[in-house]
């Protein structure tokens, strides 16, 4: 009987015996860098993740941009749920609702310090934090004193407004007012 007859059979590579030691070197410093990254970066899985960047003010440091926006220092951040109208905004009657809405966050902030926890960062790249003023949340407060629009998705900031919206607070204020 004859042998299968092989169809591949393998023919020798001219370079071949000149690129096998180059490629066991590049394949033994690989194994060794990959060996090293792992061992250096074992610690960075047993963290924990790193706290929330906090950026506090005493009263003298804080400056209101808008009705949702804080210079505190030299950082201007935004209340997290918030979406107050710009200045000159105006809505019924033809009064200046942005501006109202500054001096409303002015009144909250005025004479304290404030303290804002960072959370993330708006479509522009702001930085978006919670905010307090004298135990105070300045989002919930803007809010519920009807000078702001909650955020959308933001929790229990939508029943806020709501309520403003009833009682005719702020933005719903009737125009002859």
């Amino acid at each position: 009987m004859r042998s299968p007859r092989r169809i591949f059979r393998g023919q020798a590579v001219p370079g071949l015996r000149l690129l096998r030691p180059f490629l066991l070197a590049l394949m033994a410093v690989t194994a060794v860098a990959g060996l090293s990254a792992a061992g250096l970066s074992s610690g960075v899985f047993d963290r924990s993740a790193p706290a929330p960047e906090r950026i506090l003010a005493d009263a003298a440091g804080v400056a209101v941009i808008d009705g949702g926006t804080l210079r505190l220092g030299g950082q201007v951040v935004r209340l997290l749920g918030v979406e107050a109208p710009a200045r000159g905004g105006l809505c019924a009657g033809g009064r200046d609702c942005g501006g109202q809405a500054a001096s409303a966050l002015a009144g909250l902030v005025r004479d304290r310090g404030v303290s804002c926890t960072l959370q993330a960062r708006d479509r522009e790249g702001r930085p978006l934090a919670a905010c307090a003023a004298g135990g105070v949340d300045l989002g919930r407060a803007i809010i519920a004193s009807g000078w702001a629009h909650a955020a959308a998705g933001s929790m229990g900031m939508a029943d806020l407004e709501a309520q403003a919206r009833r009682q005719g607070r702020g933005l719903w204020m009737p125009a002859s007012n």
